[in-house]
């Protein structure tokens, strides 16, 4: 399957971009030139001062141009909740400010999408990981990062506060209540694992998508927007010996379909995803038209193809 990668500073704001690509609030004005230390008017956490309550979108200020040279966090204020760990999924609201002009840059405030991440130092910034690593849920913090020249954006140091909604473990395979398969084109069957197998289709391959649940979760249904986490398996449904492309295989690690609905994987996807419950496993028939079409994907899957695939909803963010 092939997705989008989004490029920025550094991987704290590849999360924020991700959450609603908002406008910056200065009126979207060119990106401000990196300031040297000796001329920053405020060089430290505590010359940040931040207003509001946690939970809302909080107000920033500070003498700019603000250079921190080395990456700062600290906790303006605790929750009571359970302490963010390694591994798990943490969702959090999340407001950047530049430093050279003061200006908020991006707030998952305005966009009503809160961003979620892994608390995975392989998939965020190392510099994010240690600033909420065994921090409360219910809490504020502060954090200021420098970002070296990337994507054309000069180094400057930006301000983070990170208000942490949520922290959980992640699901690792489709859980829920098991269905009745009968009836249907192709039987799943699973591994210890989880990773499935299927019976070979019977009938004509469908022309139309179709979409139906072989394990039933209890999570949020997945809408429009969000970035949703599965582990899948496809099949060509002339062909269900041996999957033709399948992330169980590839140490299992979770793929991201960002932002589904609109995301650069095929409309099958796309369109099958949508409305179903975080936590269960779908089939997704796939017609040529919602996939491949013409071209098909050579040499594995040809022109034409009618394809299957089982699908594991482990999260859906945003």
């Amino acid at each position: 399957m092939r997705t989008t990668v989004l490029s920025a500073i550094a991987a704290a704001v590849l999360l924020l971009s991700a959450c609603g690509q908002s406008e910056p609030e200065d009126g979207g004005a060119s990106a401000p030139a990196s300031v040297p230390a000796q001329d920053a008017k405020s060089t430290s956490l505590d010359d940040i001062t931040v207003e509001g309550k946690t939970g809302e979108k909080p107000s920033v200020s500070f003498a700019a141009p603000l250079v921190v040279e080395k990456t700062e966090s600290k906790v303006l204020s605790e929750g009571d909740g359970k302490a963010v760990a390694d591994g798990e999924q943490v969702t959090a609201q999340m407001t950047l400010v530049s430093g050279t002009t003061g200006k908020v840059v991006e707030s998952s405030y305005d966009s009503k999408a809160a961003a979620g991440f892994p608390m995975d130092k392989t998939q965020i910034s190392e510099d994010l990981y240690s600033a909420l690593n065994g921090v409360k849920v219910g809490s504020r913090v502060l954090m200021t990062l420098n970002g070296s020249p990337q994507q054309g954006q000069p180094s400057q140091t930006l301000v983070y506060v990170i208000d942490i909604e949520k922290t959980e473990k992640p699901l690792t395979r489709a859980d829920g209540q098991k269905t009745d398969q009968s009836g249907k084109p192709l039987t799943v069957t699973w591994e210890d694992s989880g990773e499935p197998k299927i019976s070979q289709p019977q009938g004509k391959a469908p022309t139309k998508l179709e979409t139906y649940t072989t394990i039933e979760g209890k999570g949020p249904e997945v809408k429009e927007g969000q970035s949703v986490a599965v582990k899948y398996s496809g099949w060509l449904w002339d062909d269900a010996s041996q999957p033709f492309d399948s992330n169980w295989a590839a140490g299992g690690q979770p793929f991201p379909v960002s932002p589904v609905g609109q995301a650069n994987v095929i409309d099958g996807w796309n369109e099958g995803l949508v409305g179903q419950k975080v936590g269960s496993q779908v089939v997704l028939i796939v017609p040529p038209d919602k996939g491949y079409g013409e071209a098909g994907s050579p040499p594995k899957i040809p022109a034409n193809a009618t394809l299957v695939f089982v699908v594991d909803i482990l999260s859906a963010q945003g």
